[in-house]
């Protein structure tokens, strides 16, 4: 693995901040005018961004940010309920900049061009690896090596990988020789696998925590206790 040098980890918590307003602003360009309301999965997530927007303006928002703060946009993420909402103008565009705001929220990051030479390290290592004991494999996991070296093979072209669907990635067989050869290709892969195809800040760069510049949010958000005991005052 090369060195994960300060140039490739990037700025603090302002390039967090200005990718996940970047998803906002996406993520209503492709919703259109929306009524701001608790009683639609599409309300309810603008009225969260806005929150988010506001904190992020303000500065308070650590990274990650709690799921009680951000409940909404992380449910929908995996429900896609808001890809069958009635008048949605683009839901590509939807799926695209909510995915893009959860991982800024969950402190995942986004890859970006500074993280390539991370990204092909990682798949040199494995392939690397793996080749050490390719005498060992069966055809499908040697077929898999290859792929993942291909990939790596395109990025130092200059090129990015095409998306690939879930079971199209480096996980369509059974790999019971790479999975007991104590090479930890299944985090490995995974880790690969979550950067090329859907964005993922690699992992050997992902950053810390980030504290917000301006303290005052709670970790988590503390709902407001209901006082239903009360001393009233006596006639």
């Amino acid at each position: 693995m090369i060195e994960i040098t300060p140039a490739i980890m990037g700025p603090g918590i302002e390039e967090e901040y200005a990718d996940a307003l970047a998803a906002i602003a996406d993520l209503r360009r492709a919703l259109g005018d929306r009524q701001l309301t608790n009683d639609t999965p599409d309300g309810r997530v603008l009225l969260e961004v806005g929150w988010i927007e506001q904190e992020i303006r303000r500065q308070r928002l650590p990274i990650p940010v709690d799921a009680s703060y951000a409940g909404t946009i992380y449910y929908l993420v995996g429900s896609n309920e808001l890809l069958h909402v009635s008048g949605v103008l683009d839901p590509a565009g939807i799926k695209n900049a909510l995915g893009r705001l959860y991982r800024v929220l969950q402190g995942i990051g986004l890859v970006k061009p500074r993280h390539v030479p991370v990204l092909i390290a990682m798949i040199d290592d494995l392939c690397g690896d793996a080749d050490k004991v390719r005498d060992r494999l069966n055809a499908e996991e040697r077929e898999v090596i290859d792929d993942i070296r291909a990939q790596g093979v395109l990025l130092k072209r200059g090129e990015w990988p095409p998306y690939r669907q879930p079971q199209d990635r480096f996980f369509r067989y059974e790999a019971p020789n790479l999975n007991s050869l104590d090479l930890n290709f299944g985090n490995r892969a995974a880790g690969i696998s979550a950067s090329l195809f859907d964005g993922w800040r690699p992992y050997p760069s992902k950053k810390p925590p980030l504290a917000a510049p301006v303290p005052g949010l709670y970790r988590r958000h503390r709902p407001c206790r209901r006082n239903l005991t009360a001393d009233f005052p006596k006639l």
